[in-house]
């Protein structure tokens, strides 16, 4: 059975270690990057099945690397990852076409159940304060 690949994306290298350390045990972890651009470039080279994407970007935010995948063809699963806890956010990402959202404060606990649900075509929603 082939494992997931996962891209991870975001600017922040600690929060791109956690999140790499979550998801290598489990997964096959493609890329780690760190500014919109890049990730937009090379996605569709990489072809992961699920992008852990990252809201706060220099020069773009998640939610437009997000809206930009998904207008150029991108089907990777996409799982916004935010230290933001607000229902508009929520709401915004999943306007975009995102399958999941997940905040930092819950990410040991919501990270796994987000990825198992988006890769099998469900939608993570948080659970909100």
């Amino acid at each position: 059975m082939t494992r997931l690949t996962v891209l991870i994306a975001d600017q922040n290298p600690a929060i791109r270690q956690t999140l790499s350390d979550l998801v290598r045990e489990h997964y096959d972890l493609v890329a780690e990057l760190s500014d919109g651009q890049t990730v937009c470039e090379r996605v569709a080279k990489l072809m992961p099945s699920v992008i852990l994407l990252g809201v706060s970007f220099d020069g773009m935010t998640g939610f437009e690397i997000a809206r930009h995948l998904r207008r150029s063809g991108c089907s990777a699963k996409i799982i916004l990852v935010s230290l933001h806890e607000s229902r508009d956010l929520v709401r915004a990402a999943f306007a975009i076409g995102a399958s999941g959202y997940v905040f930092m404060s819950r990410l040991l606990d919501d990270l796994p159940a987000a990825i198992d649900a988006v890769s099998h075509g469900r939608v993570f929603e948080p659970r909100l304060p």
